[in-house]
C-alpha cells in the first residue's frame, strides 16, 4: 500500500498535546474484565472486524468464541476494561477494554506481550483509549513482563500516536502482509520495553 508508512513515519516528530475538551470524563472507571461485560466487548470488537481496518482480523465473535477468548485470558494475560456508571447505577458501560497476549507460543518469549487497545465508536478522542493502556502497562510490569509489543495497520494514524505517547518506539513495518476490506494493509510493529518495579 503506497504511503501506508507516512502516519508511521510522522511518529519520530512526537505527538499532539490533546486539548483540554479531550480529557476523560470523570465517571470512567478501569477495572479487570468480568464475564458479563463479554457482550459490550464483543460489540466494540465487531464493529472493528466488520467495518473498520482497526484489526487484520476479519471473523466476528459470537457469545461462545467471546467466552473462548476470555477463558485464554488467565491472570498473566489481564482484559481491563473503562466503565461508565449508568445513572440508575445498575450496570456499567464498558466504552474500551484492552488486553495483553502472549507474543509468541515459544517459551523464549514468554515475558513479551502484545496489546490491544479498543475503544467505542461514540467515546473516541477523550482519553479513555490512554488511560486503558496505561492500566495494561502498569500490569505488564508488575507482572514482570519485560516487552509489549503492538502490531497496528499503519494507517491507524490514532492507535500510533496512542502507542507513542505511551513510551512505544516504531520498531519494524510489515509491508502489506493483511489483506482486508478489498485492499492490503502494511502492518506497523511498535514496542515498549519495561523497566522492573
Amino acid at each position: 500500500m503506497r504511503g501506508a508508512g507516512g502516519s508511521f513515519a510522522s511518529l519520530k516528530s512526537g505527538s499532539t498535546p490533546r486539548s483540554p475538551d479531550d480529557r476523560p470524563p470523570g465517571r470512567v472507571a478501569l477495572r479487570a474484565a468480568r464475564e458479563a461485560d463479554l457482550e459490550q466487548i464483543a460489540a466494540i470488537w465487531n464493529y472493528e472486524v466488520l467495518c473498520t481496518d482497526a484489526t487484520t482480523d476479519t471473523e466476528p465473535r459470537d457469545a461462545a468464541a467471546q467466552r473462548e477468548w476470555f477463558a485464554r485470558h488467565t491472570a498473566r494475560y489481564p482484559i481491563v476494561v473503562a466503565a461508565l456508571a449508568t445513572p440508575d447505577a445498575t450496570r456499567d458501560d464498558v466504552v474500551a477494554y484492552g488486553s495483553l497476549s502472549p507474543y509468541r507460543a515459544k517459551p523464549a518469549f514468554a515475558r513479551t506481550v502484545e496489546d490491544s487497545v479498543y475503544v467505542a465508536r461514540d467515546h473516541r478522542g477523550h482519553g479513555v483509549g490512554g488511560l486503558v493502556l496505561a492500566e495494561l502497562i502498569r500490569r505488564a510490569r508488575h507482572l514482570e513482563h519485560h516487552s509489549i509489543v503492538a502490531r497496528i495497520t499503519a494507517q491507524n494514524a490514532p492507535s500510533l500516536r496512542l502507542h507513542a505517547a505511551h513510551g512505544f518506539q516504531p520498531v519494524g513495518v510489515e509491508r502489506e502482509s493483511a489483506y482486508k476490506l478489498g485492499r492490503w494493509h502494511d502492518v506497523a510493529i511498535m514496542q515498549r520495553r519495561l523497566d522492573p518495579l
